[in-house]
């Protein structure tokens, strides 16, 4: 089964995990870029958990009743979802606090417990899914995003890619009429918000 999608979504998170973290370091928490390009990193996040705990946990749940060992990774998936909620509530209060440590602090603590739960989704979990569940759940993301969010997820998942990555492989599989939005539209919008500009100036 091809997870490619997932994987690029993780890399993508990860990369505005690395962006967060830089901002922090550099005291760049209030700057208007930097706030733009967190907002949609957590939109990004929320409808990407969300579509786990609607779509593709509870389907596996019940195909798994019988056995307790992977029933406990779907218990540790779903708390860790948990766990990350309120680590990025803890980034929105202090983005401008004047004590550029508290962002440090607060940026370190969710790009661990984030980055563990995706390794740990991407070692134990994904070759426990069956192709009926990874349909269900892209399905539902797609369902989610709309063609509004499509406008915005795609531009942001390629955001730095390159080709030989899984989200260079991702764009590369899409149909031309999808590459040919995303290039001609989609991407230059999301140039224009310049999210994150402020670390590369």
């Amino acid at each position: 089964m091809d997870f490619t999608p997932m994987y690029a979504a993780h890399d993508a998170f990860r990369r505005d995990l690395d962006r967060l973290r830089a901002a922090a370091d550099a005291g760049l928490g209030a700057d208007e870029t930097v706030r733009a390009g967190w907002r949609t990193f957590r939109r990004q996040l929320e409808i990407h958990h969300r579509a786990e705990d609607a779509a593709l946990w509870p389907p596996m749940r019940r195909r798994l009743a019988d056995n307790p060992d992977e029933l406990a990774l779907l218990d540790a998936m779903e708390a860790e979802h948990a766990a990350v909620d309120p680590l990025l509530d803890e980034v929105d209060v202090v983005m401008d606090d004047p004590d550029p440590v508290r962002l440090r602090e607060h940026a370190a603590r969710l790009s661990s417990a984030l980055r563990d739960h995706l390794d740990h989704e991407e070692q134990d979990l994904l070759p426990l899914v069956t192709e009926d569940e990874w349909t269900a759940f892209a399905a539902h993301i797609r369902k989610s995003q709309g063609l509004r969010g499509a406008a915005e997820f795609f531009p942001w998942l390629m955001d730095d890619a390159t080709p030989g990555g899984s989200r260079g492989a991702f764009l590369a599989s899409l149909p031309l009429p999808a590459r040919l939005v995303y290039r001609v539209g989609w991407r230059p919008r999301y140039v224009r918000a310049r999210r994150w500009a402020v670390l590369s100036g």
